[in-house]
């Protein structure tokens, strides 16, 4: 089957706010086959959010591709740009991501936007930065909480529906699933990578996806639905690690509240994706992708006396965890103000102007190892898709 095209900009996490607490995919941002790896680091609101953001929008506008991935605390904020075309890469590399050289000078440098700062005036505040950090910190740890609460819930819901889980059924599906996209496709010599993301988030604006962005170079699409512990994520395991063995790269999603289980797949070389749409993020397709998507219902894996009878549990499940879910929302927005307040004391410290410098430094360096623009005009970037929150 012929290479979809990659779209040209794509939008989603590489670390996120679960009942685990802070999980990173860091590691994931770009291969290791990268030509070059710009971490940037400095403290906060000294502009590297905004550095990435010009540099990706001109490179846009030259037609290239762009991978953006977003902040889960601060979503209008950027952690990361990657040109997979090009294969270079910009990364924030300051707590709670924080993102060292591993080949320096051959791959990666360091950018520090602390160079441009005017030290005195940051010290004479540092009273009131030292007592706002650890307000920050004791306001993530309070969501952490809550969101461990809800992953415990998530855990109980799952478990009610695995009683019903009747995997016979189950095992036929995802094999009929894999047989369609690898078919007899021989076992390559050399596998495939995994990449491992979040195309979402539970932020202080609540739960936030890029999900259409994701697949959006997808024409081949498996819509899953069912609900927890109904055999999603393993279906996505068993496809995944069969297009591994083929030699096929895949790109696999973890779910935003428990990052061991799998949400979403995608093949780009063969244009395919797997989507579980189940609440926040159920997924709607355009009337033209719509009639050619496959819908796999994984409720049909599940006893329904056997559900009937847990019927009580899961809806009290169901509520109770979207009241934990509301809280974490709320102290990872107060955490957010905080850190707002917390920038006040660097951002008017910052020579902004020297900074314009080095990011126009830095892109023509970026341009130098890109080929050619193409026609393509660039796109209007999509928003943000917030399914029901937890607020």
């Amino acid at each position: 089957m012929a290479k979809i095209a990659r779209a040209l900009a794509r939008r989603m996490f590489a670390g996120g706010n679960t009942a685990e607490g802070f999980r990173s995919f860091y590691n994931h941002i770009i291969g290791q086959d990268a030509a070059r790896v710009i971490v940037i680091k400095g403290g906060p609101g000294v502009g590297k959010s905004t550095f990435m953001k010009h540099i990706a929008e001109h490179i846009t506008n030259l037609g290239q591709s762009v991978d953006f991935f977003h902040c889960s605390s601060d979503p209008g904020s950027l952690d990361g740009v990657v040109f997979p075309q090009i294969g270079v890469a910009l990364i924030d590399g300051t707590a709670p991501h924080i993102v060292d050289p591993r080949f320096p000078g051959a791959v990666d440098e360091i950018l520090y936007l602390g160079d441009y700062w005017n030290e005195s005036a940051i010290r004479a505040s540092r009273n009131d930065i030292v007592a706002c950090t650890k307000n920050i910190s004791r306001l993530f740890q309070r969501a952490y909480r809550f969101l461990r609460t809800a992953g415990d819930v998530l855990d109980d819901w799952s478990e009610a529906n695995a009683e019903a889980l009747m995997t016979g059924v189950a095992n036929k599906i995802a094999r009929s699933v894999v047989d369609q996209i690898a078919g007899d496709a021989p076992v390559a010599d050399c596998p495939g990578a995994e990449r491992h993301l979040f195309a979402s988030a539970i932020t202080p604006d609540g739960f936030v996806n890029y999900l259409d962005t994701v697949v959006s170079g997808c024409d081949r699409k498996y819509i899953v639905r069912g609900g927890p512990g109904s055999g999603k994520s393993t279906l996505i395991s068993r496809v995944a690690a069969r297009a591994v063995e083929c030699g096929m790269d895949v790109e696999l999603f973890h779910c935003s509240l428990n990052p061991a289980s799998l949400e979403h797949l995608v093949i780009p070389s063969i244009g395919t994706a797997i989507i579980t749409s189940v609440e926040p993020h159920e997924w709607t397709a355009s009337p033209d992708s719509a009639v050619h998507d496959v819908i796999i219902d994984m409720e049909q894996c599940l006893d329904p006396a056997t559900v009937r009878r847990n019927q009580d549990i899961i809806e009290y499940d169901r509520k109770l965890m979207h009241e934990a879910m509301s809280r974490a929302v709320h102290f990872l927005g107060e955490a957010r103000r905080a850190h707002h307040f917390l920038e006040s004391f660097y951002t008017p410290n910052i020579d902004f102007d020297a900074v314009g410098e080095l990011r126009e430094k830095t892109l023509r360096r970026i341009l130098a190892t890109a080929p050619p623009p193409r026609p393509t005009p660039p796109t209007e970037p999509p928003r943000p898709h917030r399914g029901r929150s937890a607020s």
